[in-house]
Formats: structure tokens, C-alpha cells, sequence
């Protein structure tokens, strides 16, 4: 195939059907390498859970509690940690804060 002579359309076209045959081909992966895990775990007699649980864990990130709720709009949270939203820095400046603390 002699790509120089192709339109922008069809290299669009092209384009679009590579990276939905690499999509294809990485969730083929991804599925064979679990099936492998997942066969590997049973010959062992381990409970797939148990032999990723410390993988998993470490992965996992822990999301830090809500320490600060917006008094004016409760979707608004923030944890204490990390730069302070603009709604934290105004109650802050009114002496306020302890208003919104969870």
C-alpha cells in the first residue's frame, strides 16, 4: 500500500481502523493474560483475590476523608489536604471555618 497516493479521507479512515485493531488487540491481551492468572492461581490452589491482594493494595490509593463542606454548597468538600479551594480561603478570611468542618 503506497500511502502517498491516498486521501486525507482514506488516511483518516486508515487511522481510525489501526487504532481500533490495536484497541482489539490489547483487550485480547489483557484478557488472555487473566485467563493465565487466573489458571495459575487454581493449579496452586490459591483464590485469585488472595494472590493479587497485595498488588491490588498497593495500587489502591487511599482517598483522605472529607474534613471541610462548602456551608453555601455541600458538593463542595475538601479534605485539608493540598492547596485550599477559593470557598475555604474566603471563609478563612471571614474567621469562618470552623463552620464548615465536617
Amino acid at each position: 500500500m503506497n500511502l502517498s497516493q491516498l486521501s486525507i479521507a482514506d488516511l483518516t479512515a486508515l487511522r481510525d481502523q489501526i487504532g481500533l485493531a490495536i484497541k482489539d488487540r490489547e483487550n485480547e491481551a489483557i484478557e488472555k493474560a487473566r485467563a493465565e492468572i487466573t489458571a495459575i492461581a487454581a493449579s496452586v490452589g490459591i483464590p485469585i483475590g488472595e494472590l493479587m491482594g497485595k498488588a491490588v493494595k498497593v495500587l489502591v490509593k487511599n482517598k483522605a476523608p472529607v474534613k471541610y463542606r462548602d456551608p453555601t454548597d455541600p458538593s463542595k468538600e475538601w479534605t485539608g489536604r493540598g492547596r485550599s479551594p477559593e470557598w475555604v480561603k474566603n471563609l478563612e478570611a471571614n474567621g469562618k471555618l470552623d463552620s464548615a468542618r465536617v
